[in-house]
């Protein structure tokens, strides 16, 4: 959630454009539920993208090669720890687009506004911050609830605004140096 905070005022399209979602479907007398779920793509796409663009962890659990294999000319000889970059994976433009440091839940949304068949069908999650294979997070459904619940409350009372200097201009904001104690593992930031 400290990261949807930092990617709501470093980008304040995107929560205009939940805003106005949650306007349409749940309106200002009541306060968004699990009922809204189907009908709030928008806030979907957006618990997708920020466990693509800030995981909780830049690396995931090892994973232990079951026989000798080849990857990209190099040898991993059976019982190889593997421990996959999921940082890098989940800024793969080949999967993501051009733009992957950006905050964009739009990426996967189609046409229409709503979620995207296509590459995200290869990763169910649609990024890899819960791992792949038969070793994925296992709290993964209570984390994506958990998102998708609290932004919607959230943004459905109250809007997320950076502080201004004496002239009215936003203050400045350094996204890249962002710093979250707790199970964030400080990589490749400059700070």
């Amino acid at each position: 959630m400290t990261f949807f905070v930092l990617a709501m005022l470093a980008y304040p399209e995107t929560q205009a454009r939940t805003h106005a979602g949650l306007d349409a479907v749940v309106g200002r007398n009541r306060m968004p539920t699990f009922a809204d779920y189907p009908h709030l793509p928008y806030i979907r796409a957006m618990v997708k993208e920020l466990l693509r663009w800030r995981p909780l962890s830049p690396v995931i659990t090892p994973h232990r090669a079951t026989e000798d294999d080849w990857y990209e000319g190099m040898f991993i000889p059976k019982d190889t720890l593997c421990i996959a970059n999921t940082w890098n994976m989940n800024r793969d433009p080949e999967i993501f687009g051009k733009n992957t440091e950006d905050f964009d839940p739009a990426r996967y949304l189609d046409a229409n506004g709503d979620m995207a068949p296509g590459v995200f069908d290869l990763k169910r999650e649609g990024h890899f911050a819960y791992g792949f294979g038969t070793r994925q997070c296992v709290g993964r459904h209570m984390a994506d609830n958990s998102l998708f619940i609290n932004i919607a409350v959230l943004l459905w009372a109250m809007k997320i605004e950076r502080k201004k200097d004496a002239s009215g201009r936003f203050v400045p904001l350094g996204v890249d140096g962002w710093v979250d104690v707790g199970l964030i593992v400080l990589a490749d930031y400059h700070i």
